[in-house]
């Protein structure tokens, strides 16, 4: 944003903030947004439901003594379009609607661009009288009632729509390369990939809607809205990815995977791509794997007892420990501080992953690729002739890894993975289920550790929560517990939290849990057994850390109701 803009944009916000419409917080976020992703206040302030649209329609009434209008039932003489040149109108999203004498009535989707009137009034040689009306009703009208505006290119993309049908395969891929190279969408990529990841993103989605493109961040395991752009800039966007990630650019009827690693904002990222094709359009996703230092136990957030008992299985000389959780919930992340904690010189430590999410010095870590015939299964059968301590596999999802894991664990083999089960014990079902036979898993398995990410409570705005009696004992918490919330500020964007605590569930696979693994016996039963040895359940670790003032009894629940 131009300085004078930012100048104008803040008085105006600081009015709104005098009139009570928003908090001095919630206009500090909204300018922040706009100077990070660009956009326009107005529907920034709507998107994040800080103002409602009769609010904003109110203030400008009396402010700017402006008039919001209905353009449903309206039509336009086509000789009033002649007035206007289609950039100037497609720059400032506007259509004019009538003219008396020499002043210009015109219909503006952005309620706060206080600069549209002003250059159009210059561009025109008009007197300029505007009335504000949705961006969807001012689109309709146009491709009612202009068709030179419907059909004219897109100045906020720069860049030609392709129409497809009758071109060949190899026009369409060249012209989508042409596309993604063009400054202004390489830069849009580059915004939106640097945003999330000062924001701590873990995953980009870009989504075509009907009439938009909308992109969203997954921060701290929760999908918010970004940002909105031009429908315009979905092909173009998309291009530059697949451009990025070697994909092939011109199909586009069926799912795509890709890599690619960068170098932005001083650090390396890893990120890995897939496409959907959807009714309008391909969907993309994009999972930001961050090459950051790889944490140390103490960083985990084990009590002192779990880490304890942790650093015990890890450090066994053979045995198989597993991971569980779903997709997100930091199995790797613990893996790897288990790596970092027993890597030395007398180790050979070899891992297959999928894919490799960190550098560790002196682990000897490769990649699956299934295209080249290197999948978990075939990348284990060739580590065990590697003469290895330790092996990491980074997932077991079939009986032929599964059954090689628990053999190289009997052979004298420390073997690290993970599993998509919801508790630690349901892990030994799982296993089960892929046709470990219970006596070979009964002398394989050393431990298990289940664990979910939760929200913590922003430090800058916790306050006291206000949870009835009623519900602390439906959820077998004391009535007596004092309970915390965020109010949100502009250091959480409002949510109320910021960053994220691991909840754990460790299960230590003692001779009587083995007997009971060998005999076949309930997931209850084994359970029942665990907790009488200490272990502590998900849901129990979460109520310590609400007792702690660290997060909420909503985020518990959230990450803990089928476990």
């Amino acid at each position: 944003m131009e300085k004078g803009e930012v100048q104008v944009l803040e008085n105006i916000g600081k009015e709104m903030v005098s009139s009570g419409i928003i908090s001095s917080d919630q206009l500090a976020v909204a300018l922040e947004t706009k100077r990070n992703l660009g956009g326009d206040l107005g529907q920034i302030l709507l998107k994040k439901k800080f103002v409602t649209e009769e609010e904003i329609l109110d203030f400008l009434k009396k402010r700017f003594n402006i008039e919001f209008i209905s353009l449903k039932d309206y039509s336009v003489d086509p000789e009033i379009t002649k007035l206007v040149p289609t950039s100037l109108a497609h720059k400032y999203h506007f259509i004019p609607l009538f003219r008396t004498d020499d002043t210009l009535t015109i219909a503006l989707s952005d309620p706060l661009d206080v600069f549209a009137v002003e250059d159009i009034r210059t561009a025109l040689k008009y007197r300029i009288e505007p009335v504000f009306a949705s961006p969807a009703e001012i689109q309709a009208l146009a491709g009612k009632n202009f068709r030179s505006l419907e059909s004219m290119p897109n100045p906020e993309a720069e860049m030609e729509v392709v129409q497809y049908g009758t071109e060949s395969e190899e026009e369409i891929a060249e012209r989508l390369r042409e596309m993604a190279s063009g400054s202004k969408v390489i830069s849009e990529v580059n915004k939106i990939i640097q945003s999330a990841l000062k924001e701590r993103s873990s995953d980009i989605h870009i989504e075509p809607m009907a009439e938009s493109l909308r992109v969203r961040d997954r921060i701290d395991g929760v999908l918010e809205e970004r940002l909105t752009l031009s429908k315009a800039m979905h092909l173009p966007i998309i291009s530059r990815i697949k451009v990025m990630a070697g994909m092939d650019i011109a199909e586009r009827r069926i799912p795509q995977d890709g890599r690619v690693r960068l170098k932005t904002l001083g650090r390396k990222v890893d990120l890995r791509i897939s496409t959907y094709p959807t009714m309008h359009g391909e969907k993309v996703v994009l999972r930001l794997l961050s090459q950051e230092q790889v944490l140390g136990l103490d960083q985990l957030g084990f009590g002192n007892l779990e880490r304890k008992q942790f650093e015990d299985l890890i450090t066994r000389p053979y045995g198989i420990f597993l991971v569980t959780g779903p997709t997100g919930s930091g199995k790797t992340t613990t893996l790897y501080a288990a790596l970092q904690r027993i890597n030395s010189q007398d180790r050979n430590i070899i891992s297959i992953e999928d894919p490799i999410e960190n550098e560790i010095s002196g682990v000897n870590q490769a990649q699956v690729n299934t295209k080249a015939g290197m999948t978990f299964a075939s990348a284990l059968r060739s580590i065990l002739r590697q003469d290895p301590d330790v092996i990491m596999l980074g997932e077991v999802r079939d009986k032929e890894t599964a059954d090689i894991a628990v053999r190289s664990a009997i052979t004298g083999h420390l073997v690290f993975s993970t599993l998509h089960t919801n508790t630690a014990i349901g892990a030994v079902t799982r296993l089960g289920d892929l046709g470990i036979e219970p006596f070979l898993l009964s002398s394989a398995l050393i431990g298990v550790l289940a664990q979910r990410l939760v929200r913590k409570i922003c430090p800058h705005c916790i306050k006291p929560a206000d949870v009835s009696d009623e519900k602390k004992k439906k959820f077998g918490i004391d009535v007596q517990m004092k309970l915390s919330r965020g109010a949100g500020c502009k250091h959480c964007r409002m949510s109320g939290y910021s960053g994220r605590q691991a909840l754990f569930e460790l299960v230590s696979i003692t001779p009587e849990l083995k007997q009971l693994m060998s005999e076949g016996a309930s997931e209850e039963k084994m359970l029942e057994l665990a907790k009488k040895d200490g272990t502590k359940t998900l849901r129990e670790h979460g109520v310590e850390l609400m007792r702690e003032g660290k997060t909420t009894l909503e985020e518990v629940l959230r990450v803990t109701e089928e476990s």
